[in-house]
């Protein structure tokens, strides 16, 4: 993983001071950098930290399936959507929630407004149609069902299912250059509960190996970078395994590099770490019945991983 420290290390050596949405400033390189990573080198979950496989393929489990319901994750022990929902479904709780304490009041100061608005964000369930709703619904229409997390859309009009097209395009024709599936969608961007960071993915085979490119727009490289390197590097294993080609090369267009503030100790420390070896990573036979029905519980062997202990980080959000 020397290529993603290298990247680390000249955003903080080389990144200019900037402000952002979140309030929390950056130090950032605007004009981004490119991750490359051979799959035949390991699998690349950092070492300098330990990462939490578990989490990480629990959400690539729930974009593959295009679940939008933050109590799938939290079920599963994924807490890493739940500062986040859809405006529709978190914003009119908040408003009952702030008109209430006004009625018993008179007024709401600034810092109970925020306390009230992140509880009934943190409440909510519905995330919108994030990620992998676009991955397999695109243009569908949204609808939330909390009674079942995989009916989430009107069958009258679901929409396209963009991961079935580029396997069935794949299986027919591998030198296809339209395996493409995008995620960034301005239709329904307001009701997401977070853009999407990752936008898009191309997958391109070519000497019987299949390889993937990500792109990314916004990219926390401490916390975030590293989560989705090994995120993509699970789904090339997988759509390799699908269509019967071994791994190939991964790689990631990253637009907006940019370390937070509240993270530079962390970073500075992590920097200060040996890395060890790669781990490798295997799909099991064992109850493998295709990429669209993996499952993240029993769907992976990560083997030989070592690494340093973990490091914090507040999300910005």
């Amino acid at each position: 993983m020397k290529q993603y420290l290298d990247i680390l290390n000249n955003c903080l050596t080389n990144g200019t001071k900037s402000d952002n949405r979140t309030g929390i400033p950056t130090i950032r390189i605007p004009w981004g950098a490119t991750f490359t990573h051979d799959m035949k080198d390991g699998f690349p979950l950092l070492t300098t930290k330990e990462m939490g496989a578990k989490t990480i393929l629990t959400e690539l489990e729930f974009f593959i399936k295009g679940i939008t319901d933050k109590k799938w994750l939290q079920d599963r022990g994924c807490k890493i959507w739940n500062q986040w929902g859809n405006i529709d479904a978190w914003m009119p709780v908040f408003e009952e929630q702030k008109a209430q304490f006004i009625k018993s009041n008179y007024c709401i100061p600034p810092e109970m407004e925020e306390k009230l608005k992140t509880k009934a964000m943190d409440e909510c369930r519905d995330l919108g149609p994030v990620y992998g709703w676009q991955w397999r619904h695109w243009n569908g229409t949204y609808k939330f069902n909390p009674d079942d997390p995989m009916d989430n859309f009107d069958p009258q009009n679901p929409g396209i299912d963009q991961l079935q097209t580029i396997i069935n395009k794949a299986k027919t024709d591998p030198t296809d250059r339209r395996l493409i599936v995008n995620a960034w969608n301005p239709t329904y961007e307001k009701n997401m509960g977070l853009p999407p960071c990752h936008y898009s993915w191309q997958s391109l085979i070519h000497n019987n190996k299949v390889n993937l490119i990500w792109n990314q727009r916004s990219c926390d490289m401490f916390l975030g970078v590293p989560f989705n390197i090994a995120s993509y590097a699970m789904l090339l294993l997988l759509l390799a395994k699908e269509l019967g080609y071994e791994p190939g090369v991964l790689r990631g267009n990253l637009g907006d590099v940019h370390i937070y503030e509240n993270h530079i100790p962390q970073v500075k420390k992590q920097l200060s770490r040996e890395p060890h070896k790669l781990p490798t990573m295997e799909i099991p036979n064992e109850n493998w019945n295709g990429i669209l029905n993996w499952t993240a519980k029993d769907g992976y062997n990560l083997k030989g991983y070592i690494c340093h202990e973990k490091l914090q980080g507040d999300v910005a959000r």
